[in-house]
């Protein structure tokens, strides 16, 4: 099975990614919030505020090119959604998505319009998906229609593509449509949750290419971008309220979105007073927490930190060197110490906000200093150096520099040493088994599944598997659950977990939590699945 592959969308321990929870909200809790959505929109709506977002959610709209993100949210609706308030998947411009065997999937939909007042039919989403699929229009989310049928016809090795359609995309009539996988996916509706697989409108294809509509698109959401739409470079963006939103529409009127280049900045930055809402995360949420007690509100991540083992290293290859490494980490001094309690050691790869997950699934998670000696002496020591490996972020490097410690203390390997690069850069490394030692890395739920996080982590397929992980007895198990009835669906893919975890290809460490602060002038503000905040829910004072 192709993989919806997590890529993170900011720089921090933290991700958009990417995605919550199919059966656990999101929400957090602060004195002065709380739920006034209604379905028309309510008297309440109105006013306008700021939030602080990374450059990255600035630099593209148009679907294919923009992925998800808090800000793609309020422009584009997809054919479902995860609601915020209880984290479940659920319809939105889907009237219904059935199937009987999870391959074939017939989608109705219900009555919609694009901001030009143009209606969103069937064929909206077949060109824009299409589009997005079609490998000569180079759009960076194409690989998430790996799994439909056409897709290799679209993306051939070599030459040309023989076509610009997938065939397994039929427009039944202007309200239906029917898709037809490569094979059985059971989390199909979660997958299409992503603003990746929003309609375009006919005014996306008026030209060559799609780059005049990136900048000021049309999109099917409650917020639209206001004219004259985002620059190259431009740091800031104005959104509008679509009174004419078929699903609930928004409370503020407008919404001034403004590009950060990291999390800390867009904190400093709230601090000035610049900006209304702001994501914060490792020092600058236990900062906000004391500074503004009753405007912080946080939420688990549906992610998992944990520690990698090159598997192509000789000297990991042993697999009780692996669970030596594992047992002299101190998961509970380091979520206590250095993430200021928000986080959870983890004994698994599924944290309790993902359906299925927060179960004690890793006999090699506890700390036990004498245990890890034991194993490494009966592997044959360690002789040499060592190197860990992360991505330049200030978190990640300090929770790496106490694994460190605790490696040098616990199991005697004087000689070690930390190197940190870009995101990018670490990714491309791995791809190239240019990494000799443990990398400390983050990986998200793509979409609200634990399927989504398990085939992330350990299918050969994911690019987030960067261990080398190659179990055929784990893929059989995942392509059970993706098979199975979605009430089934989680059970077995916590079988697959079990599988990958007992081979031991990587260490979890922690559940990272994640946080908004927000400005007194402002209510309701809540995390979204892709640990944003919800842009519609938000009210003025």
């Amino acid at each position: 099975m192709t993989t919806y592959t997590h890529q993170p969308r900011r720089g921090t321990v933290r991700t958009t990614a990417i995605a919550a929870l199919a059966a656990t909200a999101l929400v957090g809790t602060t004195s002065c919030s709380g739920d006034s959505q209604d379905e028309s929109g309510g008297d309440r709506s109105g006013g306008s505020y700021s939030v602080g977002v990374p450059t990255s959610y600035l630099g593209h709209f148009l679907p294919g090119q923009a992925g998800d993100s808090g800000v793609a949210q309020a422009i584009w609706t997809p054919l479902t959604k995860v609601d915020t308030a209880s984290g479940k998947v659920v319809d939105a411009v889907a009237r219904s998505i059935t199937s009987k065997d999870q391959k074939t999937w017939t989608i109705t939909l219900r009555d919609w319009t694009f901001q030009n007042g143009e209606k969103v039919t069937a064929q909206s989403f077949a060109n824009a998906w299409n589009a997005t699929a079609y490998a000569p229009n180079a759009m960076p989310f194409n690989y998430l229609f790996m799994n439909f049928k056409g897709y290799d016809v679209l993306n051939p090795a070599k030459g040309k593509p023989s076509a610009d359609k997938l065939s397994g995309v039929k427009v039944i009539d202007d309200k239906t449509l029917k898709v037809t996988l490569n094979a059985p996916l059971s989390t199909f509706p979660a997958l299409i949750a992503g603003t990746p697989f929003a309609p375009l409108p006919k005014a996306a294809f008026r030209s060559k290419d799609f780059s005049a509509f990136d900048k000021l698109p049309i999109g099917n959401g409650p917020y639209k971008v206001a004219s004259p739409g985002i620059a190259n470079g431009a740091q800031q963006v104005r959104l509008e309220r679509y009174d004419g939103y078929a699903g609930t529409k928004g409370n503020a009127q407008t919404i001034t979105v403004k590009g950060f280049q990291n999390d800390t900045t867009a904190f400093t930055s709230f601090r000035a007073g610049a900006v209304d809402i702001a994501t914060v995360n490792g020092n600058d949420l236990s900062t906000a927490s004391k500074t503004y007690r009753n405007q912080v509100i946080t939420a688990g991540a549906p992610a998992v930190v944990y520690l990698g083992f090159p598997l192509w290293d000789k000297r990991f290859q042993d697999k009780k060197v692996r669970e030596a490494f594992s047992l002299a980490i101190d998961r509970d001094a380091i979520v206590r110490a250095l993430l200021h309690g928000f986080a959870e050691p983890a004994d698994g790869v599924v944290p309790k906000v993902l359906a299925g997950g927060g179960q004690p699934d890793c006999s090699y998670c506890s700390y036990d200093p004498e245990r890890a000696r034991k194993l490494l002496r009966e592997a044959g020591g360690w002789t040499g150096s060592l190197t860990l490996w992360t991505k330049q972020d200030a978190t990640t490097q300090v929770v790496l520099q106490a694994v460190l410690g605790q490696l040098r203390s616990n199991l005697g390997i004087k000689d070690i040493s930390l190197e940190a690069k870009p995101l990018d850069q670490m990714y491309s490394a791995l791809g190239a088994k240019n990494v000799s030692g443990p990398f400390l890395l983050y990986t998200g739920a793509s979409y609200p599944s634990s399927y989504s996080l398990v085939d992330s982590l350990f299918s050969t397929s994911s690019g987030a598997n960067v261990t080398g992980y190659d179990s055929k007895k784990f893929a059989a198990q995942l392509a059970k659950a993706a098979h199975a009835d979605p009430a089934n669906a989680d059970a077995l893919t916590r079988d697959a977990a079990r599988t990958a975890l007992d081979d031991f290809p990587l260490a979890p460490v922690y559940y990272p939590q994640t946080g908004l602060v927000h400005s007194a002038r402002v209510n309701d503000v809540a995390i979204d699945y892709l640990a944003d905040a919800d842009l519609a829910r938000v009210t003025v004072k």
